[in-house]
């Protein structure tokens, strides 16, 4: 062994050593929740008590807590690759600059499929965040990210404001990227003509879709694009541009989160949003073009949801065994339910004689019925489902991987009378 070797060596050896006897020391008050995760990091488990030795002195306790927030978060985020594949489970690729628009590509597909079969969507990889995200990153983001807080605005968010929609390095299943610089040269002219929040979030929203176009043969695409890529090419589908949104808006201290419908009913696709919270938990929805009014209007969406980094302990997510099949937009990450915040809701209960654990409502979107809503069946024999948008058409359903099989028939769920 050579002597920088053993060097390094004996370093690691040592930092382990340090590593071990802090996490049993009491003065650290290291959470049960985060020693869990370092427990669970395995080879990485000594990169990320950097993070936490980065971060002891007294002065340090808010990027400390922020250190603890986010290794307590890394089980369940993770940047995923997708690809399309036919019955044969062969990779399809669409090459999208050969096709004028999302339509022109939905058909191709279609004629693929007489063909070849349904074609599905397919995870190829899963790079999970406990494995991949390094001490250098982490300490750089958390340091930028308290920077911005106290350079900029030196807003009083409430800390769970802070946590979820501030300091999270990944709004959705893209690429890693610390919330950084996105905005600080293209946008500076425009921060610099306001003085509050709100008028600086509106002006560069305003400059985004201005700067940014909407793509719709990207609807299509089994991958969310990176941040880079969108700022790079100044285009993206609905989620991709509201994505570089958030990281811009966070990059600056101001909180931000991604609203989303998966499927409008009786239409095509569904939509994204950036919903800007102000330090007194006022929310304003970002619009994504000119005069747009309604981005989750009421008798054509079932759900509202928001994605989260922190985990939500009665997500589907989290409570299904993970070799169970689920709709991707229902069990393949954390979010929260804020339908009520954009349209009217009531409840239903349906019958589920079915053996299968998980109950789905589905709407008609695309010619397909599409899950929008999950319920686990009950000893009484039903399924119970809450704040769903009224107005709707809605089709209880079962899911394999292959298939969703109506158990029921569909249903209108009319407003509540006055």
């Amino acid at each position: 062994m050579s002597i920088s070797k053993y060097i390094l060596f004996l370093s690691f050896l040592l930092l382990v050593i340090i590593s071990s006897s802090c996490l049993k020391s009491k003065k650290t008050g290291i959470p049960p929740e985060v020693l869990q995760i370092l427990n669970n990091s395995g080879i990485h488990k000594p990169d990320l008590l950097k993070v936490i030795l980065a971060f002891q002195k007294p002065e340090d306790s808010v990027k400390l807590k922020s250190a603890y927030f986010l290794i307590e978060n890394l089980e369940s985020n993770y940047y995923i690759k997708i690809t399309l594949r036919d019955s044969n489970e062969k990779d399809v690729v669409i090459n999208f600059n050969d096709f004028t628009d999302y339509i022109s590509i939905k058909n191709q597909i279609d004629s693929i499929e007489i063909i070849s079969g349904r074609l599905n969507y397919r995870v190829d990889s899963i790079l999970l965040d406990i494995n991949n995200v390094n001490s250098e990153f982490l300490i750089k983001h958390i340091n930028s990210v308290i920077t911005s807080q106290k350079n900029l605005w030196n807003c009083n968010y409430d800390i769970d404001t802070y946590y979820n929609f501030i300091l999270p390095y990944r709004v959705a299943n893209e690429e890693i990227a610390s919330n950084n610089n996105h905005s600080h040269n293209l946008l500076i002219s425009e921060i610099r003509k306001e003085s509050d929040i709100l008028s600086i979030s509106m002006r560069i929203n305003k400059a985004i879709n201005k700067e940014i176009i909407y793509d719709s043969r990207l609807e299509i695409a089994p991958n969310v694009q990176s941040v880079s890529v969108t700022e790079e090419n100044k285009s993206g589908n609905w989620c991709d541009i509201n994505l570089y949104k958030i990281h811009v808006l966070r990059s600056l201290g101001i909180a931000a989160a991604l609203d989303y419908t998966p499927y409008f009913t009786d239409s095509l696709l569904g939509n994204y949003t950036t919903t800007v919270i102000l330090p007194d938990n006022t929310e304003i929805n970002l619009p994504n073009y000119e005069n747009e009014k309604e981005p989750y209007p009421q008798g054509k969406t079932a759900k509202v949801y928001r994605r989260t980094f922190k985990s939500i302990p009665n997500s589907l997510f989290s409570i299904k065994d993970k070799k169970t099949h689920t709709p991707p937009f229902l069990g393949n990450y954390n979010y929260l339910d804020v339908t009520n915040n954009y349209l009217q809701t009531d409840s239903v209960s349906i019958d589920f004689a079915d053996t299968t654990k998980y109950v789905y409502l589905a709407v008609y979107n695309e010619n397909s019925w599409k899950p929008i809503d999950w319920a686990i069946a009950q000893p009484d024999g039903k399924a119970y489902f809450y704040n769903m948008g009224t107005g709707i058409m809605y089709m209880p359903v079962v899911v394999s991987k292959d298939s969703i099989v109506p158990i029921g028939e569909p249903f209108l769920l009319n407003p509540r009378s006055p």
